[in-house]
C-alpha cells in the first residue's frame, strides 16, 4: 500500500495492530492479542490531498 501501513484496534482491549501482525496469529480477522472479531480501521491524522480539477 503506497499509504503506509493499514492499523487497525480491537474495541473490547485496545490493542493497535497492523494486517500483517494479525495474520501471523489467525487466518480471520481477529485481535492478535484478546482474539476478539470487532474491530476498526485507524485513520491517519493527516488529511487527505487530492489535486482539484
Amino acid at each position: 500500500m503506497s499509504g503506509g501501513t493499514l492499523l487497525y484496534q480491537c474495541l473490547r482491549c485496545g490493542y493497535v495492530f497492523t494486517k500483517e501482525e494479525m495474520e501471523e496469529y489467525f487466518k480471520d480477522y481477529k485481535c492478535p492479542r484478546c482474539g476478539y472479531r470487532i474491530l476498526r480501521k485507524v485513520r491517519k491524522e493527516e488529511p487527505k490531498v487530492v489535486k482539484a480539477i
